[in-house]
């Protein structure tokens, strides 16, 4: 049996935030990962990932639940966030298995939630991952953090610090 649905729904706690890296020189670039734990164990390569852009203040944000079995080898998204992301919505495949999601267009504000993901009479995600809308209204970093933690089931969300954002005259936001 795959470990994959027992993580998703799991209470979690961050076991520890470090923080935002620095900007990467070419695109200004900041992300964390922040290894979870689930009843005082922390599964090895679990992690709560986030990335934004220092120079984009309160736009292209993205939490990613995922994990990673061997260190810097490909990673298993879980659930993923995006909140006013730059590149606009997400168009959902329309092909099976059949969702209520197959074939829809969402906003730029989007889940990719575990539970319309994972297949479990195969055992495994769909090949093609389908996104849903957000229906509430998160118009703050704070109020994203939130719903991360309601929906990833992490109950200590808070130590996520805002990233290091550059505000100036010419910053666009949302």
């Amino acid at each position: 049996m795959s470990p994959f649905p027992t993580l998703a729904r799991a209470q979690k706690t961050i076991a520890a935030f470090s923080g935002w890296s620095q900007p990467e020189p070419e695109t200004g670039y900041v992300w964390f990962d922040a290894p979870l734990d689930i009843e005082g164990v922390t599964e090895a390569g679990f992690v709560l990932h986030g990335g934004a852009y220092s120079n984009r203040p309160e736009v292209h944000v993205t939490f990613e639940m995922r994990i990673s079995k061997t260190p810097g080898r490909r990673c298993v998204p879980l659930s993923r966030i995006d909140w006013r992301s730059l590149t606009g919505g997400h168009t959902n495949p329309r092909w099976p298995p059949p969702s209520e999601w197959n074939g829809r267009t969402v906003s730029s504000t989007h889940f990719h939630d575990f539970e319309i993901n994972w297949v479990p009479e195969q055992g495994r995600f769909r090949r093609r991952q389908l996104a849903r809308e957000i229906e509430e209204d998160l118009q703050r970093f704070e109020q994203l953090r939130a719903y991360t933690g309601k929906h990833f089931r992490i109950n200590n969300i808070e130590i996520v610090d805002v990233p290091p954002w550059e505000y100036n005259l010419f910053s666009r936001g949302p």
